[in-house]
Protein backbone atom coordinates (compact mmCIF):
# COMPACT_ATOMS: atom_id res chain seq x y z
CA UNK A 1 0.00 0.00 0.00
CA UNK A 2 2.96 2.37 0.50
CA UNK A 3 3.69 2.60 -3.22
CA UNK A 4 0.06 3.11 -4.25
CA UNK A 5 -1.01 6.63 -5.21
CA UNK A 6 -3.26 8.50 -2.82
CA UNK A 7 -6.16 8.72 -5.29
CA UNK A 8 -5.97 4.95 -5.86
CA UNK A 9 -6.01 4.43 -2.09
CA UNK A 10 -9.11 6.63 -1.84
CA UNK A 11 -10.76 4.63 -4.64
CA UNK A 12 -9.89 1.30 -2.96
CA UNK A 13 -11.09 2.36 0.49
CA UNK A 14 -14.27 3.87 -0.97
CA UNK A 15 -14.98 0.69 -2.93
CA UNK A 16 -14.38 -1.48 0.15
CA UNK A 17 -16.64 0.73 2.21
CA UNK A 18 -19.43 0.66 -0.38
CA UNK A 19 -19.07 -3.13 -0.76
CA UNK A 20 -19.13 -3.66 3.01
CA UNK A 21 -22.16 -1.42 3.49
CA UNK A 22 -24.04 -3.09 0.63
CA UNK A 23 -23.16 -6.59 1.86
CA UNK A 24 -24.24 -5.84 5.42
CA UNK A 25 -27.42 -4.09 4.21
CA UNK A 26 -28.40 -6.92 1.85
CA UNK A 27 -27.62 -9.60 4.46
CA UNK A 28 -29.63 -7.71 7.06
CA UNK A 29 -32.49 -7.19 4.61
CA UNK A 30 -32.61 -10.88 3.70
CA UNK A 31 -32.44 -11.97 7.36
CA UNK A 32 -35.10 -9.47 8.41
CA UNK A 33 -37.32 -10.43 5.49
CA UNK A 34 -36.97 -14.12 6.42
CA UNK A 35 -37.93 -13.47 10.06
CA UNK A 36 -40.85 -11.20 9.20
CA UNK A 37 -42.13 -13.51 6.46
CA UNK A 38 -41.93 -16.56 8.75
CA UNK A 39 -43.83 -14.71 11.47
CA UNK A 40 -46.47 -13.50 9.00
CA UNK A 41 -46.81 -16.98 7.50
CA UNK A 42 -47.40 -18.57 10.92
CA UNK A 43 -49.95 -15.94 11.88
CA UNK A 44 -51.76 -16.32 8.57
CA UNK A 45 -51.87 -20.11 9.03
CA UNK A 46 -53.22 -19.86 12.59
CA UNK A 47 -55.93 -17.36 11.59
CA UNK A 48 -57.03 -19.43 8.59
CA UNK A 49 -57.27 -22.72 10.54
CA UNK A 50 -59.19 -21.13 13.43
CA UNK A 51 -61.55 -19.42 10.98
CA UNK A 52 -62.26 -22.75 9.23
CA UNK A 53 -62.77 -24.50 12.57
CA UNK A 54 -65.81 -22.30 13.17
CA UNK A 55 -67.44 -23.83 10.11
CA UNK A 56 -67.67 -27.39 11.59
CA UNK A 57 -70.47 -28.53 13.91
CA UNK A 58 -73.00 -31.28 14.56
CA UNK A 59 -76.51 -30.62 13.32
CA UNK A 60 -79.25 -32.98 14.44
CA UNK A 61 -76.54 -35.50 15.32
CA UNK A 62 -74.76 -35.39 11.97
CA UNK A 63 -71.24 -33.91 11.50
CA UNK A 64 -71.57 -31.08 9.05
CA UNK A 65 -68.85 -29.04 7.27
CA UNK A 66 -70.48 -25.82 6.14
CA UNK A 67 -70.11 -24.36 2.69
CA UNK A 68 -67.92 -21.52 4.00
CA UNK A 69 -65.16 -24.02 4.86
CA UNK A 70 -62.28 -23.62 2.37
CA UNK A 71 -60.09 -26.65 1.73
CA UNK A 72 -57.55 -24.51 -0.12
CA UNK A 73 -57.09 -20.77 0.30
CA UNK A 74 -54.16 -18.43 -0.37
CA UNK A 75 -51.58 -21.22 -0.53
CA UNK A 76 -52.91 -23.07 2.56
CA UNK A 77 -54.18 -26.65 2.37
CA UNK A 78 -56.74 -27.98 4.89
CA UNK A 79 -57.77 -31.42 6.15
CA UNK A 80 -60.55 -32.37 8.56
CA UNK A 81 -60.01 -35.36 10.89
CA UNK A 82 -62.74 -37.09 12.93
CA UNK A 83 -62.27 -39.47 15.85
CA UNK A 84 -64.12 -42.76 15.35
CA UNK A 85 -65.66 -44.75 18.15
CA UNK A 86 -62.45 -46.74 18.48
CA UNK A 87 -60.44 -43.64 19.35
CA UNK A 88 -58.58 -43.40 16.02
CA UNK A 89 -58.40 -40.32 13.87
CA UNK A 90 -59.75 -40.61 10.36
CA UNK A 91 -59.47 -38.01 7.61
CA UNK A 92 -62.95 -36.91 6.65
CA UNK A 93 -62.01 -34.57 3.81
CA UNK A 94 -59.15 -32.38 2.69
CA UNK A 95 -56.60 -31.38 0.10
CA UNK A 96 -53.22 -31.70 1.85
CA UNK A 97 -51.05 -33.28 -0.92
CA UNK A 98 -49.19 -35.78 1.27
CA UNK A 99 -49.68 -37.80 4.41
CA UNK A 100 -48.80 -36.51 7.86
CA UNK A 101 -49.29 -37.88 11.30
CA UNK A 102 -53.03 -38.30 11.98
CA UNK A 103 -52.71 -37.19 15.60
CA UNK A 104 -53.55 -33.55 16.39
CA UNK A 105 -50.81 -31.26 17.55
CA UNK A 106 -52.32 -28.32 19.39
CA UNK A 107 -50.12 -25.30 20.02
CA UNK A 108 -47.81 -23.35 17.75
CA UNK A 109 -47.26 -24.23 14.08
CA UNK A 110 -44.86 -27.15 13.60
CA UNK A 111 -42.25 -27.35 10.84
CA UNK A 112 -42.05 -30.49 8.72
CA UNK A 113 -40.16 -31.59 5.59
CA UNK A 114 -42.21 -34.42 4.10
CA UNK A 115 -40.63 -34.50 0.64
CA UNK A 116 -38.13 -32.83 -1.67
CA UNK A 117 -36.60 -31.08 1.35
CA UNK A 118 -39.35 -28.47 1.06
CA UNK A 119 -40.21 -27.06 4.45
CA UNK A 120 -43.82 -26.64 5.60
CA UNK A 121 -45.66 -25.52 8.69
CA UNK A 122 -48.78 -27.33 9.83
CA UNK A 123 -51.16 -26.25 12.54
CA UNK A 124 -54.01 -28.16 14.17
CA UNK A 125 -57.09 -26.90 16.00
CA UNK A 126 -58.90 -29.52 18.10
CA UNK A 127 -62.67 -29.09 18.23
CA UNK A 128 -64.41 -30.48 21.34
CA UNK A 129 -68.15 -30.15 20.96
CA UNK A 130 -68.99 -28.78 24.36
CA UNK A 131 -71.63 -26.21 23.44
CA UNK A 132 -75.17 -27.25 22.63
CA UNK A 133 -78.09 -25.38 21.10
CA UNK A 134 -81.65 -26.79 21.16
CA UNK A 135 -84.96 -25.57 19.83
CA UNK A 136 -87.91 -27.21 21.63
CA UNK A 137 -91.62 -26.80 20.85
CA UNK A 138 -93.22 -24.95 23.76
CA UNK A 139 -96.50 -26.92 23.57
CA UNK A 140 -95.52 -30.46 22.61
CA UNK A 141 -92.02 -30.53 24.10
CA UNK A 142 -90.72 -31.95 20.82
CA UNK A 143 -87.09 -31.23 19.80
CA UNK A 144 -87.26 -29.32 16.55
CA UNK A 145 -83.52 -28.79 15.93
CA UNK A 146 -80.29 -29.29 17.82
CA UNK A 147 -76.63 -28.42 17.14
CA UNK A 148 -73.32 -29.13 18.86
CA UNK A 149 -70.33 -26.85 18.40
CA UNK A 150 -67.13 -25.71 20.09
CA UNK A 151 -67.24 -23.14 22.86
CA UNK A 152 -64.05 -21.13 22.43
CA UNK A 153 -64.50 -19.47 25.80
CA UNK A 154 -65.07 -22.10 28.47
CA UNK A 155 -66.19 -19.39 30.88
CA UNK A 156 -69.19 -18.16 28.87
CA UNK A 157 -71.29 -16.17 31.31
CA UNK A 158 -74.79 -17.57 31.83
CA UNK A 159 -77.64 -15.11 31.25
CA UNK A 160 -80.51 -14.73 33.64
CA UNK A 161 -83.79 -16.09 32.34
CA UNK A 162 -87.38 -16.02 33.53
CA UNK A 163 -89.48 -19.14 33.92
CA UNK A 164 -92.19 -19.07 31.30
CA UNK A 165 -94.94 -21.65 31.07
CA UNK A 166 -97.61 -22.35 28.44
CA UNK A 167 -101.10 -23.70 29.15
CA UNK A 168 -101.29 -27.23 27.95
CA UNK A 169 -97.56 -26.95 27.18
CA UNK A 170 -94.18 -26.96 28.91
CA UNK A 171 -92.32 -24.30 30.86
CA UNK A 172 -88.72 -23.09 30.75
CA UNK A 173 -87.39 -25.59 33.27
CA UNK A 174 -88.97 -28.47 31.43
CA UNK A 175 -87.41 -27.32 28.16
CA UNK A 176 -84.00 -27.31 29.84
CA UNK A 177 -84.52 -30.81 31.22
CA UNK A 178 -85.54 -32.10 27.76
CA UNK A 179 -82.40 -30.62 26.18
CA UNK A 180 -80.07 -31.94 28.89
CA UNK A 181 -81.56 -35.39 28.77
CA UNK A 182 -81.26 -35.57 24.99
CA UNK A 183 -77.60 -34.46 25.15
CA UNK A 184 -76.87 -36.92 27.94
CA UNK A 185 -75.94 -34.12 30.30
CA UNK A 186 -77.13 -33.11 33.74
CA UNK A 187 -77.58 -29.90 35.65
CA UNK A 188 -74.53 -30.83 37.75
CA UNK A 189 -72.15 -30.84 34.75
CA UNK A 190 -73.85 -28.36 32.44
CA UNK A 191 -73.75 -24.57 32.52
CA UNK A 192 -76.88 -22.91 31.21
CA UNK A 193 -75.76 -20.13 28.91
CA UNK A 194 -79.08 -18.82 27.61
CA UNK A 195 -82.78 -19.65 27.49
CA UNK A 196 -85.16 -17.52 25.46
CA UNK A 197 -88.13 -17.46 23.13
CA UNK A 198 -86.62 -16.23 19.85
CA UNK A 199 -88.80 -13.81 17.92
CA UNK A 200 -87.69 -15.05 14.52
CA UNK A 201 -89.59 -18.38 14.80
CA UNK A 202 -93.04 -18.84 13.24
CA UNK A 203 -94.04 -20.98 16.22
CA UNK A 204 -93.55 -20.83 19.97
CA UNK A 205 -90.23 -22.57 20.75
CA UNK A 206 -87.72 -22.50 23.54
CA UNK A 207 -84.08 -21.81 22.50
CA UNK A 208 -81.78 -23.46 25.02
CA UNK A 209 -77.97 -22.98 24.98
CA UNK A 210 -75.62 -24.66 27.43
CA UNK A 211 -72.09 -25.97 27.74
CA UNK A 212 -71.03 -29.27 29.21
CA UNK A 213 -67.63 -30.24 30.52
CA UNK A 214 -68.13 -33.81 29.24
CA UNK A 215 -68.67 -33.69 25.45
CA UNK A 216 -71.02 -36.33 24.02
CA UNK A 217 -69.80 -36.13 20.41
CA UNK A 218 -66.50 -37.39 19.09
CA UNK A 219 -63.86 -34.67 18.64
CA UNK A 220 -62.72 -33.24 15.32
CA UNK A 221 -59.57 -31.37 14.41
CA UNK A 222 -58.78 -29.11 11.47
CA UNK A 223 -55.25 -29.10 10.06
CA UNK A 224 -53.74 -26.40 7.89
CA UNK A 225 -50.52 -26.76 5.87
CA UNK A 226 -48.48 -23.99 4.25
CA UNK A 227 -44.98 -23.56 2.83
CA UNK A 228 -42.64 -22.63 5.68
CA UNK A 229 -41.52 -19.53 3.81
CA UNK A 230 -43.39 -18.76 0.59
CA UNK A 231 -40.78 -16.17 -0.38
CA UNK A 232 -37.81 -18.45 0.19
CA UNK A 233 -37.56 -19.26 -3.46
CA UNK A 234 -37.88 -15.60 -4.35
CA UNK A 235 -35.20 -14.67 -1.85
CA UNK A 236 -33.03 -17.45 -3.20
CA UNK A 237 -33.42 -16.10 -6.72
CA UNK A 238 -32.66 -12.59 -5.49
CA UNK A 239 -29.63 -13.87 -3.58
CA UNK A 240 -28.29 -15.62 -6.66
CA UNK A 241 -28.87 -12.47 -8.71
CA UNK A 242 -27.00 -10.44 -6.08
CA UNK A 243 -24.10 -12.90 -6.16
CA UNK A 244 -23.83 -12.45 -9.92
CA UNK A 245 -24.46 -8.69 -9.91
CA UNK A 246 -22.30 -7.78 -6.89
CA UNK A 247 -18.93 -8.19 -8.69
CA UNK A 248 -20.18 -5.94 -11.51
CA UNK A 249 -21.45 -3.49 -8.92
CA UNK A 250 -18.06 -3.53 -7.16
CA UNK A 251 -16.29 -2.87 -10.48
CA UNK A 252 -18.62 0.03 -11.26
CA UNK A 253 -18.21 1.39 -7.70
CA UNK A 254 -14.41 1.13 -7.99
CA UNK A 255 -14.44 2.92 -11.35
CA UNK A 256 -16.73 5.63 -10.03
CA UNK A 257 -14.67 6.03 -6.86
CA UNK A 258 -11.46 6.27 -8.88
CA UNK A 259 -12.93 8.91 -11.22
CA UNK A 260 -14.23 10.86 -8.24
CA UNK A 261 -10.87 10.61 -6.46
CA UNK A 262 -9.06 11.59 -9.64
CA UNK A 263 -11.28 14.63 -10.10
CA UNK A 264 -10.81 15.59 -6.46
CA UNK A 265 -7.06 15.01 -6.45
CA UNK A 266 -6.65 16.93 -9.72
CA UNK A 267 -6.88 20.16 -7.77
CA UNK A 268 -4.42 18.83 -5.19
CA UNK A 269 -2.05 17.89 -8.00
CA UNK A 270 -2.43 21.44 -9.32
CA UNK A 271 -1.32 22.74 -5.94
CA UNK A 272 1.58 20.29 -5.87
CA UNK A 273 2.69 21.24 -9.41
CA UNK A 274 2.47 24.96 -8.62
CA UNK A 275 4.47 24.48 -5.42
CA UNK A 276 7.07 22.40 -7.30
CA UNK A 277 7.31 25.08 -9.99
CA UNK A 278 7.81 27.77 -7.37
CA UNK A 279 10.44 25.66 -5.63
CA UNK A 280 12.32 24.87 -8.85
CA UNK A 281 12.17 28.44 -10.11
CA UNK A 282 13.02 29.99 -6.74
CA UNK A 283 10.39 32.66 -7.51
CA UNK A 284 8.41 33.27 -4.32
CA UNK A 285 6.29 35.94 -6.01
CA UNK A 286 4.28 33.24 -7.78
CA UNK A 287 1.01 32.10 -6.23
CA UNK A 288 -0.97 28.87 -6.37
CA UNK A 289 -4.17 29.14 -8.36
CA UNK A 290 -6.95 26.59 -7.85
CA UNK A 291 -10.28 26.63 -9.61
CA UNK A 292 -13.27 25.80 -7.48
CA UNK A 293 -15.43 26.98 -4.65
CA UNK A 294 -14.80 27.67 -1.03
CA UNK A 295 -13.88 24.15 0.05
CA UNK A 296 -11.04 22.53 1.97
CA UNK A 297 -8.76 22.36 -1.08
CA UNK A 298 -9.25 26.08 -1.73
CA UNK A 299 -8.44 26.69 1.94
CA UNK A 300 -5.27 24.61 1.48
CA UNK A 301 -4.26 26.72 -1.54
CA UNK A 302 -4.96 29.93 0.38
CA UNK A 303 -2.85 28.63 3.27
CA UNK A 304 0.04 27.87 0.91
CA UNK A 305 -0.30 31.33 -0.65
CA UNK A 306 -0.27 32.96 2.79
CA UNK A 307 2.83 30.95 3.67
CA UNK A 308 4.52 31.94 0.39
CA UNK A 309 3.66 35.57 1.01
CA UNK A 310 5.20 35.43 4.47
CA UNK A 311 8.24 33.59 3.13
CA UNK A 312 8.62 36.15 0.35
CA UNK A 313 8.37 39.00 2.84
CA UNK A 314 10.79 37.26 5.19
CA UNK A 315 13.33 36.48 2.46
CA UNK A 316 13.16 39.96 1.04
CA UNK A 317 13.54 41.36 4.54
CA UNK A 318 16.53 39.11 5.22
CA UNK A 319 18.00 39.99 1.85
CA UNK A 320 17.58 43.69 2.58
CA UNK A 321 18.93 43.15 6.09
CA UNK A 322 22.02 41.37 4.79
CA UNK A 323 22.63 44.10 2.26
CA UNK A 324 22.12 46.89 4.80
CA UNK A 325 24.19 45.18 7.49
CA UNK A 326 27.00 44.61 5.00
CA UNK A 327 26.80 48.23 3.95
CA UNK A 328 26.82 49.51 7.54
CA UNK A 329 29.77 47.33 8.48
CA UNK A 330 31.73 47.94 5.28
CA UNK A 331 32.26 51.67 5.96
CA UNK A 332 33.77 51.40 9.47
CA UNK A 333 35.84 48.38 8.39
CA UNK A 334 37.17 50.35 5.42
CA UNK A 335 38.03 53.24 7.69
CA UNK A 336 39.74 50.94 10.21
CA UNK A 337 41.80 49.25 7.48
CA UNK A 338 42.82 52.60 5.96
CA UNK A 339 43.83 54.04 9.32
CA UNK A 340 45.80 50.89 10.18
CA UNK A 341 47.66 50.97 6.88
CA UNK A 342 48.47 54.66 7.34
CA UNK A 343 49.59 54.18 10.95
CA UNK A 344 51.85 51.33 9.86
CA UNK A 345 53.41 53.32 7.02
CA UNK A 346 56.94 54.76 7.60
CA UNK A 347 55.70 58.27 6.75
CA UNK A 348 53.36 58.50 9.78
CA UNK A 349 54.73 60.32 12.78
CA UNK A 350 53.64 59.89 16.37
CA UNK A 351 50.75 62.37 16.33
CA UNK A 352 49.38 60.95 13.09
CA UNK A 353 49.50 57.43 14.51
CA UNK A 354 47.69 58.61 17.61
CA UNK A 355 45.05 60.26 15.42
CA UNK A 356 44.67 57.01 13.46
CA UNK A 357 44.20 55.02 16.68
CA UNK A 358 41.48 57.46 17.84
CA UNK A 359 39.66 57.01 14.52
CA UNK A 360 39.99 53.22 14.76
CA UNK A 361 38.58 53.32 18.29
CA UNK A 362 35.59 55.43 17.17
CA UNK A 363 34.81 53.07 14.28
CA UNK A 364 35.15 50.09 16.58
CA UNK A 365 32.69 51.65 19.05
CA UNK A 366 30.28 52.27 16.15
CA UNK A 367 30.52 48.63 15.06
CA UNK A 368 30.05 47.49 18.66
CA UNK A 369 26.89 49.57 18.98
CA UNK A 370 25.61 48.17 15.68
CA UNK A 371 26.27 44.57 16.63
CA UNK A 372 24.71 45.13 20.08
CA UNK A 373 21.61 46.65 18.51
CA UNK A 374 21.33 43.78 16.01
CA UNK A 375 21.71 41.22 18.78
CA UNK A 376 19.01 42.90 20.92
CA UNK A 377 16.62 43.08 17.97
CA UNK A 378 17.23 39.45 16.95
CA UNK A 379 16.67 38.21 20.50
CA UNK A 380 13.46 40.20 20.76
CA UNK A 381 12.16 38.94 17.40
CA UNK A 382 13.08 35.28 17.86
CA UNK A 383 12.33 35.08 21.56
CA UNK A 384 15.67 33.43 22.29
CA UNK A 385 16.12 35.46 25.45
CA UNK A 386 13.74 35.17 28.36
CA UNK A 387 12.95 38.63 29.70
CA UNK A 388 11.81 39.07 33.25
CA UNK A 389 8.50 40.89 33.60
CA UNK A 390 7.07 42.34 36.80
CA UNK A 391 4.41 44.86 37.72
CA UNK A 392 6.26 48.18 37.91
CA UNK A 393 5.52 51.87 38.09
CA UNK A 394 5.59 53.02 34.46
CA UNK A 395 4.84 56.61 35.48
CA UNK A 396 7.94 56.89 37.68
CA UNK A 397 10.18 55.24 35.06
CA UNK A 398 8.94 57.53 32.25
CA UNK A 399 9.33 60.65 34.38
CA UNK A 400 12.87 59.66 35.39
CA UNK A 401 13.87 59.11 31.73
CA UNK A 402 12.44 62.48 30.69
CA UNK A 403 14.14 64.35 33.55
CA UNK A 404 17.57 62.86 32.89
CA UNK A 405 17.54 62.98 29.09
CA UNK A 406 19.94 65.55 27.59
CA UNK A 407 18.67 66.96 24.33
CA UNK A 408 20.58 68.66 21.52
CA UNK A 409 19.87 71.52 19.05
CA UNK A 410 18.38 73.55 21.92
CA UNK A 411 15.30 71.30 21.74
CA UNK A 412 12.94 71.56 24.72
CA UNK A 413 11.57 68.30 26.18
CA UNK A 414 8.10 68.63 27.74
CA UNK A 415 6.37 65.77 29.49
CA UNK A 416 2.90 65.21 30.91
CA UNK A 417 2.86 61.91 32.76
CA UNK A 418 -0.12 60.76 34.81
CA UNK A 419 0.96 59.25 38.09
CA UNK A 420 0.10 55.82 39.43
CA UNK A 421 0.20 53.96 36.12
CA UNK A 422 1.58 50.44 36.51
CA UNK A 423 2.49 47.90 33.84
CA UNK A 424 3.64 44.28 33.84
CA UNK A 425 6.93 45.03 32.10
CA UNK A 426 10.66 44.63 31.74
CA UNK A 427 12.01 47.99 32.88
CA UNK A 428 15.21 47.82 30.76
CA UNK A 429 13.22 47.18 27.58
CA UNK A 430 10.71 49.96 28.31
CA UNK A 431 13.59 52.37 29.04
CA UNK A 432 15.16 51.39 25.73
CA UNK A 433 11.82 51.93 23.95
CA UNK A 434 11.22 55.43 25.35
CA UNK A 435 14.84 56.53 24.90
CA UNK A 436 14.76 55.38 21.29
CA UNK A 437 11.59 57.39 20.63
CA UNK A 438 13.02 60.52 22.28
CA UNK A 439 16.40 60.19 20.54
CA UNK A 440 14.61 59.67 17.24
CA UNK A 441 12.62 62.87 17.86
CA UNK A 442 15.85 64.75 18.73
CA UNK A 443 17.71 63.39 15.72
CA UNK A 444 15.06 64.55 13.25
CA UNK A 445 13.93 67.61 15.19
CA UNK A 446 14.46 71.23 14.21
CA UNK A 447 16.81 73.68 15.89
CA UNK A 448 15.08 75.14 18.97
CA UNK A 449 12.22 72.70 18.46
CA UNK A 450 10.05 70.86 20.99
CA UNK A 451 9.33 67.31 22.08
CA UNK A 452 6.23 66.30 24.05
CA UNK A 453 6.01 63.06 26.01
CA UNK A 454 2.57 61.96 27.31
CA UNK A 455 1.51 58.96 29.40
CA UNK A 456 -2.20 58.33 30.05
CA UNK A 457 -4.34 55.39 31.13
CA UNK A 458 -7.79 54.33 29.93
CA UNK A 459 -10.06 51.47 30.97
CA UNK A 460 -8.22 48.66 29.22
CA UNK A 461 -5.06 50.26 27.86
CA UNK A 462 -2.08 52.50 28.60
CA UNK A 463 -0.99 55.05 25.99
CA UNK A 464 2.57 56.37 25.71
CA UNK A 465 3.10 59.13 23.14
CA UNK A 466 6.17 61.03 21.85
CA UNK A 467 5.49 64.01 19.59
CA UNK A 468 7.88 66.42 17.88
CA UNK A 469 7.73 69.42 15.55
CA UNK A 470 10.65 68.26 13.43
CA UNK A 471 11.04 67.55 9.75
CA UNK A 472 8.34 64.83 9.66
CA UNK A 473 8.09 61.78 7.42
CA UNK A 474 6.74 61.49 3.91
CA UNK A 475 3.46 59.59 3.62
CA UNK A 476 5.00 56.98 1.30
CA UNK A 477 7.71 56.26 3.86
CA UNK A 478 5.37 55.71 6.83
CA UNK A 479 4.81 51.94 6.28
CA UNK A 480 8.56 51.40 5.87
CA UNK A 481 9.94 53.10 8.97
CA UNK A 482 9.53 49.98 11.13
CA UNK A 483 11.92 48.02 8.90
CA UNK A 484 15.48 47.34 9.98
CA UNK A 485 18.12 49.71 8.58
CA UNK A 486 15.44 51.81 6.93
CA UNK A 487 16.17 55.52 6.63
CA UNK A 488 14.28 57.81 4.29
CA UNK A 489 16.58 59.60 1.84
CA UNK A 490 15.67 63.14 2.72
CA UNK A 491 15.02 62.78 6.40
CA UNK A 492 17.46 60.17 7.65
CA UNK A 493 20.39 59.91 5.30
CA UNK A 494 22.50 62.32 7.32
CA UNK A 495 21.70 60.77 10.65
CA UNK A 496 24.23 58.86 12.66
CA UNK A 497 21.77 56.11 13.60
CA UNK A 498 21.63 52.64 12.09
CA UNK A 499 17.90 52.57 11.35
CA UNK A 500 17.27 49.91 13.99
CA UNK A 501 15.64 51.99 16.72
CA UNK A 502 12.05 51.96 15.49
CA UNK A 503 12.23 48.25 14.57
CA UNK A 504 13.29 47.59 18.14
CA UNK A 505 10.53 49.88 19.48
CA UNK A 506 7.90 47.90 17.58
CA UNK A 507 9.27 44.58 18.82
CA UNK A 508 9.40 45.75 22.47
CA UNK A 509 5.78 46.94 22.17
CA UNK A 510 4.67 43.50 20.92
CA UNK A 511 6.53 41.79 23.77
CA UNK A 512 4.47 43.91 26.19
CA UNK A 513 1.11 43.06 24.55
CA UNK A 514 1.06 46.37 22.72
CA UNK A 515 1.45 48.00 19.34
CA UNK A 516 3.38 50.97 17.97
CA UNK A 517 1.83 53.49 15.56
CA UNK A 518 2.88 56.75 13.91
CA UNK A 519 1.22 59.86 12.50
CA UNK A 520 3.31 62.37 10.59
CA UNK A 521 3.02 65.38 8.31
CA UNK A 522 6.09 65.99 6.23
CA UNK A 523 7.72 69.28 7.23
CA UNK A 524 5.58 69.67 10.38
CA UNK A 525 6.53 66.81 12.71
CA UNK A 526 5.67 63.28 13.83
CA UNK A 527 3.78 61.65 16.67
CA UNK A 528 4.66 58.12 17.79
CA UNK A 529 2.15 56.25 19.98
CA UNK A 530 2.70 52.99 21.83
CA UNK A 531 -0.50 51.39 23.19
CA UNK A 532 -0.17 48.72 25.89
CA UNK A 533 -3.27 46.54 26.27
CA UNK A 534 -3.95 45.34 29.76
CA UNK A 535 -4.03 41.56 30.08
CA UNK A 536 -7.35 40.10 31.19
Amino acid sequence: MKNISFKLKIALWTTLLITAVCTVSITGLIATSHVMTTRETKQRLISAVERNADEIEYKNGILEIENDFLFYSEGIYFDVYHMDNGGSWQCVDGKIPFNLSSNPNNGQPVKCTPENETEYYFYDVLINFNKYEYEIDAFSGQIIKYEAGSAHDAALTPKEYSVISFQNGIDTEQAIEIALEHAGASKETAKIVNVELPGYSDRQVFSVEFTDSAPHYNSVFVRGLVLANPVTSVLGTVTKAIIYILPLFVILAAAGAYLLAKKTMKRVESISNSARSINDGKDLSQRIKVEGGNDEISDLADTFNSMLERLQTSFESEKQFTSDASHELRTPLAVIKAECEYAMSPNADGSEKEEAFVSINEQTDKMTRLVSALLSLTRAEQGTKRFRFELSDLSALSADICRSYKTEKNIQLHYNINSGIHLDMNADLIRHLLENLISNAVRYGKERGNIWVNLTEEDDKIILGVKDDGIGIKEDDLPKIWGRFYRADSSRSNSEGFGLGLALVERIAVLHNGKAEVKSVFGEGSEFTVTFFKKV
